[in-house]
């Protein structure tokens, strides 16, 4: 509660308090570990939010003392259920209201759990007390400068990394530590957004916490990097004026819009407009239908266009299928058919299925980019782009550096035209970056589609339009009774489902927004099918890989390994080569892991793969069960069976132990040790990322309002675009819903909204073809008796004298204590 001055008593309004809770507990736990590193307690972080355990403590000790963690385990055994979120609902729903208690009775409570463990807690303490006694000068120069040695080498890689390198200067060690976590939650944070917030910087930066760094060292050390240039912060009193980004985000968006600008009328036309018309009009008299004007102008711009780099703005359901199919036939016609890329594997099928030349974008740029992102040009390269019309699918999905790398390449490679083909308001990438909005914005030449040809039913192409233009209030109107209300959204979506007669169900897709949700959904519809008999008695477990997603800093981390991991390798690396190896023993205190493969063993220390590089996975194994009549697909390609990631197959038998399968007019048989039986995971309900792309006759969709990270305008606009002919909604609280989605835009600043011209300021010059930074001083990297000199003057200075006036202050501005309820993902 608080007094307001005229006397009155309110309660605080603590909505941002939960927002940022996982960002207090963070600071918390890094200032309290930084605490006991001064009393000389070894500490390992293990758990999100920098949440930490003293080393030495065994693993029993610390269950001992963790009851509620045993109970959340023991109920969701109960339940069956194993997911950190349902951990983190279970968590939720089942604490008790605080209790005051007597601290007496609850030392004494300690004292009796402590009783078999005493001897190692007494032995952990005479160690921390020993580290705390004076110790040699040699000893202590020898330790202290050997583990900064360690630490720089490892944060700076093969060459000087200027997001650490003046950090390497620093003369105390907090102030190091923090330098490192700072670089890290920068490259963690910029491997996925163009910009981000400072307090979402702070937040990843006190995640990767080294010891000793502290919420205040770290934010001394963002406001380092801003001062030095290498972050780059929203002008003051603009609407970004808290947002951050990089340079290289910054150079990279800068160089594709040069190359979108610098292509305008230098491209290659793959036939004359007049005989392109020609084709057009006699495939049209063929087919019985004709192309709409927006059609024809896009497929001209592809077959006739002049610019070497091609925008066409599609909006949801306005016909770009159809016009990929005139494209295609025209092109080859003349030999010369075109090359489809889209980051879906799920489309790459699709496409070839309706007699397109398609790939993954992945597939085009993997093997030629290095860890300096830049592209190299191979023959096979070149024949597959040369002289092309080369089209990407979906391209709101492509990240700004997939969209660099592809105009190097392509213009490396000969290609007539680069053409880039999606709608802007739907999903945006994983990685960094929305070039394709970004490149619409600052005028690339463009063609659009806006005219609905998809929504068969007025109110569902009514809604549409409100979605796109992003009045929600008006979606949810035009909607009505579509929109369901239900207690328990996925059983309410499972029932209305079921409810339908098998043939209305092969033309209804199940759609959630996020991945609990789907689990949720499934197992309701096959607990449900199981009862009745529709899914096959006979069951078999199958082992799958549950691929993790990480960021690249992430995967450096050692905190992110565990023992029974699965690590793929895409290409040789970090000394290992490509293939597959199974974690063993994972040892946090050496940040050393234990690799197996082929009876050969492995120790590598994560840190060794390159802080921008690629190709590398972590999976952790699950159980999933099958039965004759599951839909299901492959979550990875198999080049032996001949499928792609997305490959939707039904399991039509089972024979012991051996799997039959059928897509399309193809079958295929997985045997008991068949590689691709880890690779399938269940199809019968879509979750978002999927979702895009699809077109079905009907759809029931669930989103549920409490998942406000996930409930953007870009992902309800796909969903809502998904269906032809009959849509419904089901949600647990439509305005809750609602509100949510208007607050969620989904569409991260661009780096250049941060700083719209790169300017000369601070004297710095930029070349204005790439926008990179020119006449930059030569990062020098300090070399080992700098480092030791650094070492020796900061452990015997003189400490600094403060007033207890200051040290006062500084008590009261101590972060409090906030528990484990602030240990939840809000």
């Amino acid at each position: 509660m608080t007094q307001r001055a005229d006397g009155e008593w309110r309660a605080l309004h603590n909505v941002k308090l939960w927002q940022h809770a996982p960002l207090l507990g963070a600071a918390y736990h890094a200032q309290l570990r930084s605490n006991l590193a001064e009393l000389g307690y070894e500490t390992q972080i293990t758990g999100k939010h920098g949440s930490f355990e003293v080393s030495g403590i065994s693993r029993e000790a610390i269950e001992a003392f963790s009851e509620r963690a045993k109970d959340i385990r023991e109920k969701a055994r109960e339940l069956g259920l194993s997911s950190p979120k349902a951990m983190e609902a279970i968590a939720v729903r089942s604490r008790d209201a605080k209790q005051h208690g007597s601290s007496d009775l609850a030392v004494e409570k300690w004292g009796q759990k402590a009783g078999p463990y005493r001897a190692e807690i007494e032995q952990v303490m005479e160690a921390a007390r020993a580290r705390t006694q004076p110790r040699s000068v040699l000893a202590t120069v020898r330790s202290w400068g050997e583990a900064l040695l360690e630490r720089i080498t490892k944060a700076l890689g093969p060459r000087p990394d200027p997001m650490v390198e003046s950090a390497a200067k620093a003369r105390k060690g907090g102030e190091l530590a923090a330098g490192y976590s700072a670089a890290a939650g920068v490259r963690h944070l910029a491997e996925r957004s163009a910009s981000f917030d400072r307090m979402e910087l702070l937040k990843s930066a006190l995640g990767f916490a080294e010891k000793g760094a502290t919420v205040r060292t770290i934010e001394s050390r963002i406001d380092a990097l801003v001062g030095e240039g290498v972050l780059v912060k929203g002008r003051a009193g603009s609407e970004h004026a808290e947002r951050l980004t990089t340079r290289g985000l910054l150079e990279t968006e800068r160089a594709i819009i040069n190359a979108a600008k610098d292509g305008a009328g230098q491209g290659q036309a793959l036939l004359p407009q007049d005989k392109a018309e020609e084709q057009i009009a006699a495939i049209e008299e063929r087919r019985g239908f004709a192309l709409s004007y927006e059609q024809k102008g896009a497929a001209l711009s592809l077959l006739s266009g002049a610019n070497r780099i091609q925008i066409i703005q599609g909006d949801a359901g306005t016909g770009k299928s159809t016009l990929f199919g005139f494209v295609n036939e025209v092109a080859g016609n003349e030999g010369r058919a075109p090359l489809f890329l889209t980051s879906q594997s799920a489309l790459v099928a699709d496409m070839r299925g309706e007699g397109l030349e398609a790939q993954t974008l992945a597939s085009v740029l993997v093997p030629y980019a290095n860890h300096d992102v830049r592209v190299s040009l191979t023959d096979t390269t070149k024949d597959l782009l040369s002289d092309r019309l080369v089209i990407v699918e979906e391209a709101s999905m492509v990240s700004t550096l997939q969209a660099k790398l592809l105009t190097e390449l392509t213009d490396k490679a000969g290609s007539l035209k680069l053409a880039f083909v999606g709608d802007e308001k739907q999903i945006a990438p994983v990685a960094a970056g929305r070039a394709f909005a970004l490149m619409q914005e600052h005028g690339a030449p463009s063609e659009k589609l806006v005219e609905n040809r998809r929504q068969l039913d007025p109110d569902l192409r009514e809604a549409v339009e409100h979605a796109r233009a992003g009045d929600i209030g008006k979606t949810f109107e035009a909607l009505g009774e579509r929109v369901v209300e239900a207690a328990n959204p996925a059983q309410a979506a499972a029932e209305l489902y079921l409810s339908l007669s098998p043939d209305e169900r092969d033309k209804t897709s199940l759609l959630t927004s996020g991945h609990v949700l789907r689990e949720a959904v499934l197992d309701q519809v096959r607990g449900e099918l199981i009862e009745s008999g529709e899914l096959g008695r006979e069951a078999v477990t199958l082992t799958v890989l549950d691929h993790l997603n990480l960021t690249r800093e992430e995967l450096r981390n050692i905190r992110s390994w565990g023992e029974g991991m699965q690590l793929e390798l895409y290409r040789d690396q970090a000394g290992l080569d490509r293939g597959r190896y199974e974690v063993g023993i994972v040892s946090r205190d050496d940040h050393l892991v234990q690799l197996k493969s082929n009876g050969d063993e492995h120790w590598i220390d994560p840190r060794d793969f390159h802080s921008n590089g690629s190709g590398a996975s972590l999976a952790v194994p699950g159980e999933m069960e099958v039965r004759e009549g599951d839909r299901l697909l492959f979550t990875a390609p198999d080049k032996g069976l001949g499928v792609v990631k997305g490959t939707r197959a039904s399991v039509t038998g089972i024979e012991g132990d051996t799997l039959h399968l059928a897509s399309g007019e193809r079958d295929y048989t997985l045997g008991p040790d068949h590689p691709a039986r880890e690779r399938l995971g269940h199809a019968a309900v879509i979750n978002m990322h999927r979702a895009q792309g699809i077109t079905v006759d009907k759809a029931i969709t669930v989103m549920s309002s409490g998942d406000t990270l996930l409930n953007s305008q870009s992902l309800h606009y796909v969903l809502q675009t998904r269906a032809r002919e009959e849509l419904s909604l089901i949600t647990d609280d439509k305005a809750a819903l609602q509100e949510s989605i208007v607050n969620h835009r989904g569409d991260v600043p661009h780096a250049l909204d941060l700083a719209p011209e790169l300017s000369d300021a601070n004297g710095e010059r930029f070349d204005p073809k790439t926008g990179e930074l020119l006449d930059a001083p030569a990062a020098k990297e300090p070399d080992a008796a700098e480092l030791f000199e650094r070492a020796m003057a900061d452990e015997f200075a003189e400490p600094e004298k403060e007033s207890e006036t200051m040290r006062e202050q500084e008590i009261e501005r101590d972060e409090p204590d906030l528990g484990d309820d602030f240990e939840m993902e809000m």
